[in-house]
């Protein structure tokens, strides 16, 4: 299945009917400069829904009077004719059809009306694709509508990019979607949505935390499970350890308790201690205070000869007042003598009753030490034998219940390495694209072997000299002779050549292995620049391109623009090529 135009007309109220009739095959327009050559493919690309801005397009309806753009394509013997207005209503085509799979009515250039049914999508019925397909915009699998101008690099190679330094395939703009355009082409495949890939995005997210986390299960679990003993023996352990610590926190109480009772006893005895300190502290002081007494009494008794001798007055030794000589009488020394008996006998009574607090207080010292000692060797014994059994069945217990807990930890590591392994598989399940999307890399290796076998078959065929090697290198989506790029050694005639070759290549390859096919390919001037400076292609060569123009034309509609003095000494004519010659007196439009 496939189209070709039969014609291109352009028409207006004060303007002269202009058309040009179009065939299946090769079709030449060459002329002058400024006689409408280029006019013509605009006009095919303005009424297939491109060329939107007003600067897009070359003449200036106001001026010349054409306001209306026809183009008739004919689908397996069946017309269908296209037209749009060059000044009013432009975002509107209509279409008129005999085509039963092309409906009749108003179209309209914008992808997101809701009212008219897009040309986009018409115009890929034309080549078999009656569904509306959206392809990746861009490496998160954004969609956008494959439309026939999304594939405009496969179909026209116009003047501004024929001398192209770059890859001439790939458009300034939607680099992505051509190129998953190409895709589409070659087999037919609907692409993941923009919704899948986040989804699967996400699924793949998930998976890695998964995996990462089941590998330090893995890891954890190891190590919880390095102990042999189960949980049932270590439990049975921790039976006879709670046992054994209930006897000996029963043995420490009763020591504890006996602690206390002699700590007790102990406080007593040092409070009777203290109290046989204060009593014996007291009772030396009165023992000085009656030792005192007895030497002033003492004295008195033995100093009667002395008072005899003494002037008066003199001072009393019991009163301290003075005292007439004829009062120093024989009666106070009597009365001193005899108070001295009585607190000679006050200190003997004292000094017994010392004895006694005294024998008192050794006994009590040696019930506290006695104590201490007890009190001693049972502390000692708590800190040295019953607390370091105890704390070790704590210990060990403490261990076993860890043993036990690790293995309970291991056992739910287990359960949830199982859950996890068994979402990895329900993720692995899940469709959806697991890479971002590279249109390069998804043409695969042996697209660029063929696309470079192709543009090398097509240079050896149209006399490219001093060809060595050519390939087709992924990363510029270029050619490259000789293993150099385009660029080098090559001016823009050679480099108009190598990219209408290289378009050939790129439309043949679809055409020989593509599920959809694009019969058309427009390509203008693929010898521009020649005029330019000293380069001049060899005779050969212009020949040879343009031998190649005519063996595509047998099967696909060809359409070239050229120069007329860059045209080969080929007899088109007789060849069967449609050639369509501008020159002084006739150009397309009639602008006289």
């Amino acid at each position: 299945m496939g189209f070709y135009i039969k014609s291109v007309e352009a028409t207006g109220p004060t303007a002269k009917r202009a058309v040009v009739n179009l065939t299946k095959g090769l079709n030449i327009i060459a002329g002058i400069s400024n006689k409408g050559k280029t006019t013509i493919l605009q006009f095919i690309e303005y009424a297939f829904g491109g060329l939107n801005n007003d600067s897009d397009i070359s003449i200036d309806p106001s001026r010349t009077g054409y306001n209306l753009v026809k183009v008739m394509v004919n689908v397996n013997g069946k017309n269908v004719e296209l037209t749009r207005n060059l000044q009013k209503n432009k975002s509107t085509i209509n279409v008129s059809s005999q085509y039963s799979a092309v409906a009749s009515g108003e179209y309209t250039t914008s992808s997101s009306s809701t009212t008219k049914p897009f040309i986009g999508t018409m115009l890929m019925n034309l080549i078999g694709i009656s569904s509306d397909i959206k392809v990746p915009a861009n490496s998160e699998y954004k969609g956008q509508r494959l439309t026939w101008n999304t594939l405009k690099p496969l179909w026209f190679l116009d003047e501004d990019r024929v001398s192209n330094t770059k890859s001439v395939l790939l458009p300034i703009r939607g680099q992505t979607a051509f190129l998953a355009g190409i895709i589409y082409l070659l087999n037919g495949e609907k692409f993941p949505t923009n919704k899948e890939y986040k989804a699967q995005e996400k699924r793949i997210a998930v998976k890695d935390y998964i995996v990462n986390q089941l590998a330090n299960a893995r890891r954890k679990q190891k190590q919880l499970t390095q102990s042999s003993e189960n949980k049932i023996d270590l439990q049975v352990k921790i039976s006879e350890i709670e046992e054994n610590a209930k006897k000996i926190d029963e043995q420490i109480a009763e020591k504890v308790n006996q602690s206390k009772k002699i700590y007790s006893e102990m406080l007593k005895l040092n409070d009777r201690l203290s109290e046989c300190q204060v009593a014996l502290n007291r009772y030396g002081s009165l023992k000085k205070q009656y030792v005192s007494d007895i030497k002033r009494l003492s004295f008195i008794a033995d100093g009667e000869k002395t008072f005899e001798n003494l002037e008066v007055p003199f001072l009393c030794p019991v009163c301290n007042q003075p005292i007439p000589k004829e009062q120093v009488d024989k009666s106070h020394i009597a009365a001193a003598k005899v108070e001295l008996a009585k607190v000679v006998s006050l200190l003997k009574d004292l000094e017994q009753s010392v004895s006694s607090l005294e024998g008192q207080q050794h006994s009590l010292i040696d019930r506290y030490d006695t104590c201490k000692d007890l009190k001693d060797s049972i502390d000692d014994e708590l800190a040295e034998q019953y607390y370091p059994s105890l704390k070790k069945l704590q210990n060990l217990e403490k261990q076993y219940r860890s043993q036990i807990e690790k293995q309970s930890q291991a056992e739910l590591l287990d359960s949830m390495m199982n859950d996890w392994g068994a979402r990895i598989e329900e993720i692995d399940g899940e469709s959806g694209p697991t890479e971002p999307f590279r249109p390069k890399d998804k043409l695969g290796d042996d697209f660029y072997e063929k696309m470079g076998e192709i543009i090398g078959d097509l240079l050896n065929r149209s006399n490219y000299e001093g060809l060595k090697s050519i390939g087709f290198k992924k990363s510029a989506f270029d050619l490259e002779i000789n293993g150099l790029p385009k660029t080098k050694n090559h001016g823009k005639g050679y480099r108009s050549y190598l990219n209408s070759i290289t378009v050939m290549a790129l439309s043949k390859y679809i055409n020989e292995c593509g599920k959809y096919k694009s019969n058309l390919l427009m390509i203008d001037t693929p010898l521009d620049g020649l005029e330019e400076g000293k380069e001049r292609l060899p005779k050969g060569m212009q020949r040879g391109i343009f031998k190649l123009f005519m063996e595509r034309g047998e099967f696909n509609q060809t359409i070239v623009v050229e120069n007329l003095d860059h045209l080969p000494d080929i007899d088109f004519e007789q060849n069967g090529v449609n050639v369509i010659r501008y020159d002084d007196n006739q150009g397309f439009l009639h602008l006289d």
